[in-house]
Formats: C-alpha cells, structure tokens, sequence
C-alpha cells in the first residue's frame, strides 16, 4: 500500500515540470562557470564509470549520497551533476538535520527527451501517459528521480528540484502537501557557481520572480487558504498562467518562510515530519486512513490546510508580512535583500 500511496502522490507533482517548460535557463551555462572554471574542472578525474548492461555509451555517477544512471556523455556536465546532487544533499541536511535517508539515492537523466520517454514507458506502466506530458523537465517516482537534458542550466535546476521530493519521499515519515513539498523543490532551482562549486540563491530565480511579478499585476494570487488546499496534480488541468501563478506563490512563500522570523517554524514542521509526528495534527481532522494512506485530494486539501494554520498563518500579521515581503520582492531585479537573512544564507552554502 505504501508504494501504492506514493505513485499516486507523484502524480501531484507532475505540474512541477509542466511549469519548467517555461523556466530554462536562458544562458548554457549557469552564472559563475566561465570558461576558466570549466577548464578547470574539465582537467579534474573523471566522475562516472560504464553504466554495465545499460544504453550504449551510459555512465554511472556514484557520489557519497548518490547513484546517478545516465547517457550524458560530456565529462564536465557529468561533474556539474555530482557536485549539484551533492550539494542538494547538504541544504536538506541544513533543513532536516539527522534525516537517514536509504542511500544510495537513486536517479536518471537521459541525454534526450526521445531516451527519457522510451524509459518512462518501460517503467512507469498506467502512469507513464501521465508523465508523458510533461514538455520538459523531470519527474520523482517512488524515491527514484528521472530527467533529461535541454540544456546544462536547465537540467542541473531540474536535477535539483526532483532530488527534493525523493529525499522528501525517502527521509521523511509523514508525507509534506503539496504546498509545502513543491515551495521546498524550488528553493533548489536557481545556483550561481563559485571556484567550482554550486551556491544556492533561491531568491534570484529569475523565472520564478517574472512570474510572480506577472501573476500580482493580474491579482492570480491564491488566497493563502485556497493556496494551502491546492492539490498540484491539479493545477496542471489549468491554463499556463494559472500554473506559472501556482508555482511562483510556492516559490515565494516558501522564500518567504526560509528568511523570516518563521523559519523556526518551518524546521520544527519537518522535524516532526521525519519522525513521524506531523500526522497527529490530523488526528480529529475528519480524514480517514485510507485518505492519508493513499494521499488523496481530500489529504492534501484538508492537511494543507491544518498544517499551514498550526505553524504559521495562526500568528497575527504573518499574511501581512508576507504581502509586504512579495511586494518589495518583485520592485526591482535583482530583487533587494530583506534585511541580514538572505545574506547570512547565502554564506553558509559557500563551499
């Protein structure tokens, strides 16, 4: 059954990549890799071995968390890879400290949509025509990412996305709403890269800011209540703006949550999470066990909603802070810092 409650789940998450179809990366390497920097890391041992059994010319990259199949063939994008995953594993440390997820984590990244495609049908039986649709990006199905190549900057955003949701899946015990589970994945979206390394500066997502520029000039913005209950499987049933809208609210909120006085909040809720304990808030919510056991709309609906309350809409003034915080956000590109918090962020990933 818990498989089961899990391959439902990830269909909540196909509107993930739907909306990355419009949020590559505009330029084929991301900021900070200039061509010293990848001279630099072209001339470093390779990263991968021969993937035995798999697709002609396949590599397998084994990091210290992770076990990446792959038919990219370019020495230095198999490096980016590694060191994104890698450092996608210390920021969820950071966030859930002592989390034990089953390692190796398990992924996929194809050097084309055609490869990416021929393994989802083989793999993902009913639920393959579902993810079929995505026009790009990738996919987290039961603890096992899948993705593909359109270019460097935007598979290595989507790479770090997907690794969220199966570190979600795999170190946490009680699963996260949508809500909560996508605003995370897009914290890891946006990187600039330093002596080689990848610093996460979810702040400049430049996407994700022009949509939410464009979704509070159109007032697209959900109510934080309504926000809350949106299931994200769903949302995919909506126009483009809508969705563009849906993800640059969860992006926001939860940029908003990371770098505010309610980030204490934010860590206790994955805490309990990972042991176990966030389902007691839903214990006279109405929901039955097979709604939890099987994620339905009704779980995501109602434990969206109960979870945002506890931890932080209950606290006066928070939906004002938050108008406050999106409104400055989106007056100037870059946008300003609030206060000390996105620098001090900033800093404790510098490598």
């Amino acid at each position: 059954m818990y498989s089961r409650s899990r391959n439902l789940y990830s269909f909540l998450i196909i509107a993930l990549a739907v909306s990355l179809a419009g949020c590559a990366s505009s330029g084929h390497w991301p900021a900070g890799l200039n061509s010293a920097a990848r001279r630099r890391l072209r001339a470093m041992p390779a990263v991968a071995s021969a993937w035995p059994g798999g697709p002609a010319g396949g590599r397998i990259i084994q990091t210290r968390h992770y076990r990446l199949y792959t038919t990219i063939d370019n020495p230095l994008q198999l490096r980016l890879m590694a060191r994104v995953l890698e450092a996608d594993f210390a920021r969820f440390i950071r966030l859930v400290p002592g989390a034990k997820p089953k390692l190796p984590m398990v992924g996929y990244v194809f050097r084309n949509r055609s490869q990416w495609s021929r393994y989802t049908r083989q793999t993902a039986g009913t639920q393959a025509a579902i993810y079929l649709r995505i026009k790009a990006g990738g996919y987290e199905r039961s603890g096992i990412f899948v993705a593909y190549r359109s270019n460097v900057g935007e598979v290595l955003s989507v790479l770090a996305h997907e690794a969220w949701h199966q570190f979600s899946f795999l170190a946490l015990k009680d699963h996260l709403p949508a809500w909560l589970d996508e605003g995370l994945a897009t914290q890891c979206e946006a990187m600039r890269w330093r002596h080689g390394y990848p610093i996460f500066t979810p702040w400049l997502n430049a996407p994700r800011w022009e949509m939410l520029r464009t979704a509070i000039q159109r007032r697209q913005l959900l109510p934080l209540r309504e926000f809350a209950r949106t299931q994200a499987g769903s949302v995919v049933m909506h126009t483009g703006a809508y969705i563009r809208a849906y993800y640059a609210q969860v992006w926001s909120f939860m940029l908003f949550l990371e770098h505010s006085p309610y980030r204490p909040e934010l860590l206790e809720l994955l805490a309990m999470a990972k042991k176990g304990k966030l389902n007691a808030l839903l214990a006279h919510s109405g929901l039955t066990k097979a709604d939890t056991q099987n994620l339905t709309l009704r779980w995501n609906r109602v434990a969206g909603e109960i979870y945002l309350h506890h931890f932080f809409t209950r606290h006066p003034g928070l939906k004002q802070q938050y108008v406050i915080f999106i409104d400055r956000l989106i007056k100037s590109w870059p946008p300003a810092l609030p206060k000390d918090g996105y620098v001090t962020a900033a800093r404790s990933l510098t490598p």
